[in-house]
């Protein structure tokens, strides 16, 4: 028998193994999605970023600088600067001599030629000489010829600080005479005497934006100016107005924003920057199936530990102890037919035969109470139960636990003998769970006597914390207990009994539900309305309770996480004249806060 016991007892930490890995994964699992996942999405399109948009540039950027240097080259040719020159140097509305006018009309004759010549090459929208006074004095659209343009803003802002060919920005409002213009000074030496203003067509550079291939349906690549306005697409012109929200520093960028991964670039040879977005719902895709799969791996792992737990756990002697509590549990919370199973060898066979006798008993009571007096003869039937069954549980119980610790004392594996401990644990737990059942019935009965007595509140204080530092075991809960100093030297007048159970009970309820966190145990003297108060709060990290479930933690037997403890402290603390109130946060804890009226001696 003692051999088949260590088998259990090796078989149970056989799962060792198998629990850590699971817990790993877990965790690695949790702290990847929670602190590196977003981190490790930016950073791995950061390097595609950079190549798609660095690609892009140098279109731009090859674009822009040819067409300064055909600008430039334009500005110095001396058709266009001589001519140029001479209808600059007339001022508009004075009578010219016929000579004069004959060269005025060759000059504007010459540059519109040079500028049609341009312009017919596709490459060019529209080019036009401005003087320095703002008048059109020459372009290849004859419809704005003498046109003063010494109004518009680039006019205004531009001219005095442009040394060659310069992005002004862009012309038109309609997307067929949208363009880029660039302004390029000419100059007579070192004076300037005019400006060639280009308009040039976007088609092209909006062809540079396509993405042949791409990781993502939502990679795409915009222009923007420097204030973030976007005003290029690789449609042609945007037709709404959108603005990107990023730092003007000059630096290339790359970041998250607004469900966007992005990347920015300026360019080189233009007032513009280059922006590379996509979509985090496209992004995440690929890594939401790894993710899946991950998940499903986990899963499959925690389905095989449950499997193999739940198929060793029916040959671990402490399950049919724990079914037998559940019975009485729910036998106590009013429901008749209980099964209690089979797989019971020993003094638990004994056992079950003797409940289930009291359960045939006390179901034949039950068909034979009357509906008038139901309520109380059932409380007077389960304290008549939990009677019987206390003095039925004992005597096996105490078996079981004399037996394990004969075979403890001569153990010498510490793994075996914490199993053994384990055990003598569980059949110690039952014992006290009786106990807690029988106090229950007797406070439900107003049979539990309240007595008046004087004790030092400092000491229940401490018997309070030992109590709890035992039930801590393996768990990593620091325990804080502190007695206020007024109770040191002034005794209390109250049932000694029944507080020290409340605050176990508290206590222990805190530590159950705080896997590894802080519970706190403070005492303090209360003045209310002249009389004084006992006031003890008990606060834990624990799991927390849900709001809904708060109004009901009192009940017995109506929240299996929840002792019963819980209702004997409620039972015993109206008994004495006080009261429970509770606060908690699901998932960061509890306070429960014991106030009951005590009448302080002090001694002269």
């Amino acid at each position: 028998m003692k051999v088949k016991f260590f088998q259990r007892v090796n078989t149970r930490l056989s799962l060792l193994p198998m629990s850590i890995l699971l817990v790993i994964l877990i965790a690695g699992g949790i702290g990847f999605y929670f602190f590196g996942y977003a981190r490790y999405l930016q950073d791995f399109h950061k390097g595609y970023f950079i190549t798609l948009s660095s690609e892009k540039k140098t279109a731009f950027d090859s674009w822009f600088a040819y067409h300064k240097s055909d600008l430039d080259g334009l500005s110095r040719l001396g058709a266009v600067r001589d001519n140029a020159a001479i209808l600059a140097g007339v001022q508009p509305g004075v009578k010219l001599k016929k000579k004069i006018a004959e060269q005025m009309n060759r000059s504007q004759v010459v540059i519109s030629e040079a500028l049609q010549e341009r312009a017919q090459s596709g490459r060019y929208k529209m080019l036009s000489v401005i003087s320095k006074d703002g008048r059109v004095i020459s372009s290849s659209r004859q419809d704005i010829l003498n046109a003063d343009w010494s109004g518009r803003d680039f006019f205004k802002e531009k001219t005095a600080d442009i040394k060659s060919a310069t992005v002004i920005g862009f012309y038109g409002s309609e997307d067929a005479d949208y363009g880029i213009e660039m302004l390029t000074p000419v100059f007579a030496g070192s004076e300037q005497i005019a400006f060639i203003h280009a308009v040039l067509p976007v088609k092209e550079l909006a062809g540079f934006l396509k993405i042949e291939k791409g990781l993502h349906k939502t990679w795409k690549i915009d222009v923007t100016d420097t204030d973030g306005n976007l005003v290029l697409i690789k449609e042609g012109i945007p037709q709404r107005k959108v603005r990107y929200n990023i730092p003007k520093n000059g630096d290339d960028i790359t970041g998250y924003k607004n469900n966007l991964f992005f990347y920015a670039v300026d360019l080189d040879h233009a007032p513009l920057r280059l922006i590379g977005t996509v979509d985090k719902s496209d992004v995440t895709i690929p890594f939401n199936v790894l993710l899946i799969g991950y998940c499903s791996f986990v899963g499959v792992v925690l389905l095989m530990t449950i499997i193999q737990n739940s198929y060793l756990a029916r040959r671990v002697i402490t399950k049919p102890m724990h079914r037998l509590t559940n019975a009485v549990r729910s036998f106590s919370s009013g429901s008749i037919n209980v099964e209690l199973g089979k797989g019971y060898k020993g003094e638990l066979t004994e056992l079950k035969k003797s409940i289930e006798d009291m359960f045939e008993e006390l179901k034949e009571r039950e068909a034979s109470l009357r509906e008038g007096i139901r309520a109380k003869e059932k409380t007077r039937l389960k304290s008549m139960f939990f009677s019987k069954m206390s003095r039925e549980f004992r005597e096996p119980l105490n078996n079981i636990i004399g037996s394990v610790k004969t075979v403890l004392d001569g153990e010498t594996d510490p793994s075996r003998k914490a199993a053994l401990g384990d055990v003598i644990g569980a059949a110690q737990n039952t014992l006290r769970i009786m106990d807690d059942l029988i106090d229950l019935s007797r406070l439900d009965e107003g049979m539990l006597a309240v007595s008046q007595e004087e004790f030092n509140m400092c000491e229940i204080m401490k018997e309070v914390e030992d109590a709890a530092q035992n039930l801590i075991g393996s768990k990593e809960i620091a325990l804080i207990a502190d007695c206020h100093e007024a109770f040191m030297d002034k005794p209390v007048y109250a049932d000694r009994r029944m507080v020290k159970q409340i605050l176990e009970n508290i206590a222990g309820n805190a530590i159950k539900t705080t896997e590894a966190g802080t519970v706190t145990i403070l005492s303090s003297p209360v003045l209310k309305d002249g009389v004084e108060y006992l006031e003890v709060s008990v606060a834990d990290t624990g799991a927390g309770i849900e709001p809904e479930m708060l109004e009901h933690i009192f009940e017995e037997f109506t929240e299996p996480q929840i002792s019963i403890g819980l209702a004997i402290a409620k039972k015993a603390a109206d008994a004495l004249g006080g009261k429970i109130d509770v606060e908690s946060t699901a998932d960061k804890g509890s306070v429960f806060t014991v106030t009951i009226p005590i009448k302080a001696i002090v001694y002269h």
